[in-house]
């Protein structure tokens, strides 16, 4: 006679229930908050009526036609596969089948800098023109010189858990696009300087060792650095030569080195900088895109 045993169900560790209750906390974090924007209903603000694409995998640019739902109004959104978290935004050309390019006006860059920690996003205020053509299924773009940056107007940091937005964030953001720009001037002007850069980890590579020599392995020591002799200062975990900066660093960058606020702009806003450092190649890379509609 067939007997009927009770039937086992195997018990699930805690640990795997814990992780699996991890993974789900970080999966609706993702999908909650999304390139550094809140979906409190900003994300379906924006309507993509048309997009036009060019260039292979990896330089691909794309120019997409979009508009506000709650105002109505239009403009061009342009980006490239070569610069993440970069957007310009612009007017919309005038509508019709001429060959002949219309002006546009450039509005905005808004800038997504990611680091491991969290995020700077900002919008920052442009203040010039290009040409476009938007014809049937074919679009392009002429920029004879890149647009004025004026300021930052908006933007928010997350930074591990903290989130800094309003009047906080944009007083935080502009403080430190005015130590990036004096930064971006150093290293234009330095005998470093004069390279030009198509990736922020290129940049990164070629930059990193000769701000920060005392982080990097030895062999990536610029040949100039030594400890010979050297004062340092201690500041953030890190110690900092002195005689190196004083002999590397003009004086208004001296004290945002010792003092580690150079590292922390770097490791939270490397990409920031980089598209700050090489604006005009950056936007120069746009120019006599010829695009089909997507």
């Amino acid at each position: 006679m067939k007997k009927n045993y009770p039937r086992q169900h195997k018990q699930i560790p805690g640990f795997l229930i814990l992780l699996c209750c991890v993974f789900l906390f970080a999966a609706c974090s993702t999908i909650a908050e999304k390139s550094g924007e809140v979906l409190d209903g900003s994300a379906f603000s924006e309507k993509e009526l048309t997009a036009y694409r060019s260039g292979d995998s990896g330089s691909r640019i794309e120019l997409r036609r979009m508009r506000e739902q709650t105002t109505g109004a239009e403009f061009l959104s342009i980006t490239s596969e070569r610069f993440p978290g970069l957007e310009l935004r612009t007017s919309v050309p005038r509508d019709g089948h001429s060959v002949s390019a219309s002006e546009i006006e450039f509005t905005q860059a808004r800038i997504l800098s990611s680091h491991v920690y969290g995020w700077n996003e900002l919008s920052l205020g442009l203040f010039g023109a290009a040409r476009c053509v938007l014809r049937g299924h074919e679009a392009s773009l002429e920029i004879d010189s890149p647009p004025e940056r004026i300021q930052v107007d908006e933007g928010a940091i997350r930074l591990r858990s903290s989130r800094l937005t309003g009047a906080a964030a944009l007083t935080s953001l502009r403080n430190r696009r005015e130590r990036i720009l004096a930064l971006a001037e150093w290293m234009d002007g330095s005998e470093w300087g004069g390279r030009e850069f198509f990736s922020g980890e290129a940049f990164a590579e070629y930059w990193k060792p000769i701000l920060f020599p005392e982080l990097v392995k030895k062999k990536e020591q610029p040949r100039e650095y030594t400890t010979e002799n050297a004062e340092w200062t201690r500041a953030d975990s890190v110690r900092w030569n002195t005689t190196y900066t004083e002999w590397l660093f003009p004086e208004e960058l001296r004290e945002l080195r010792d003092s580690g606020t150079l590292l922390r702009d770097w490791e939270e806003a490397a990409v920031w900088i980089f598209y700050e450092c090489h604006w005009d190649s950056i936007i120069a890379s746009f120019n006599g895109a010829k695009l089909a509609l997507r």
